[in-house]
């Protein structure tokens, strides 16, 4: 009987602490991570947004070689969902739920296993002198008695945002060497006399995130009317008159160029001549989301020089997707008017 007392005693006393402690222990949950990237924030930003990048500098994909990993939707766009499910870190979610270009990314992360919860993640950049300062933040509610795992989770939380950091500030810092150094690919800038080229182009500002589609259905066009107006078009390419940091717009033409004096029908193909000049270019090998790398190398140029930037700034895509299935060996040249 007595023996019964010290166990109902000890029982009430844990119950009593455990109660004790559900009480005192947080219902929210904040961490944050910061880190400074020598990088501009165009590349820290795509390797934020793009899932197939997070999945390589995230800390979280090391701690179980079982799990399985998801992408669904168009990566680096709001509504675009990264997924994973592992015998050791469980089945789970990862949402993009606002993207403010090269400012702010926006998430909701959703733990489905071993207990289901979900939290609000975000990333903060602010651009300074080349170099781009990051906040990693988590934020979540607890129900009571779920509350405990504040205590529990915001260590290990805190750990792997910091970790993850490093790996991202490793990634874009490689990243703005670009395709060809030591540990990546080298984006040589050279000087080049470019020739007088005439363009039939549709011009318009448009949002940065709408540059793709922007794409495909101009260059459609101008190409139709080229083969209509029995013309040789050439090597599609991509004009930037500017671009807005802070509109998060660009000023730019679809543009293909045609022999000089030609002329097409199309109520918005205009035909614009470029002038023979001294240019810089780079010779960029890769998937076009990476094609930062080349601008970042020909703005670092200008810096360095003292050169002044003379708008347009051309993308010419050498390589056509459609024949060449590797975006490995996709050439842009990416070239640059300067005095």
């Amino acid at each position: 009987m007595k023996a019964l007392k010290v166990i109902a005693w000890i029982i009430g006393t844990l119950l009593f602490l455990f109660l004790v402690l559900v009480f005192i222990a947080p219902t929210k949950m904040h961490v944050e991570a910061t880190s400074e990237i020598n990088a501009p924030a165009g590349i820290v930003w795509n390797n934020i947004v793009k899932f197939e990048r997070f999945h390589e500098w995230s800390n979280w994909r090391q701690m179980d070689s079982t799990t399985t990993y998801t992408i669904v939707g168009e990566d680096g766009t709001v509504g675009a969902v990264y997924s994973w499910k592992g015998q050791k870190i469980g089945e789970g979610k990862l949402q993009h739920l606002s993207l403010e270009p090269y400012k702010t990314v926006q998430q909701k992360i959703t733990f489905i296993k071993p207990f289901q919860s979900e939290a609000d993640v975000f990333y903060n950049l602010s651009e300074a002198n080349g170099k781009t300062k990051v906040v990693w933040g988590f934020d979540a509610r607890y129900n009571r008695p779920q509350n405990l795992m504040t205590w529990l989770m915001k260590g290990a939380i805190q750990s792997d945002f910091e970790k993850g950091l490093l790996n991202l500030k490793s990634m874009s810092e490689s990243d703005k060497k670009g395709p060809g150094a030591p540990n990546g690919v080298n984006e040589t800038v050279k000087e080049m006399n470019y020739p007088a080229t005439t363009f039939a182009t549709i011009r318009k500002t448009i949002p940065q995130k709408d540059i793709a589609k922007f794409y495909s259905n101009n260059l459609q066009q101008i190409y139709q009317a080229a083969t209509a107006a029995k013309l040789q078009p050439g090597v599609p390419s991509g004009l930037y008159f500017t671009w807005d940091t802070v509109k998060h717009q660009t000023d730019m033409a679809a543009a293909v160029p045609v022999p000089e004096g030609s002329a097409l029908k199309g109520n918005d193909i205009s035909i614009i001549k470029l002038p023979a000049a001294k240019a810089f270019y780079v010779d960029y090998y890769g998937p076009y989301d990476k094609i930062v790398n080349a601008h970042a190398a020909l703005m670092d140029f200008a810096d360095d020089k003292g050169k002044k930037i003379i708008p347009p700034m051309i993308e010419m895509y050498v390589t056509d997707p459609g024949t060449e299935k590797d975006s490995s060996k996709w050439l842009t040249k990416v070239i640059y008017f300067m005095q």
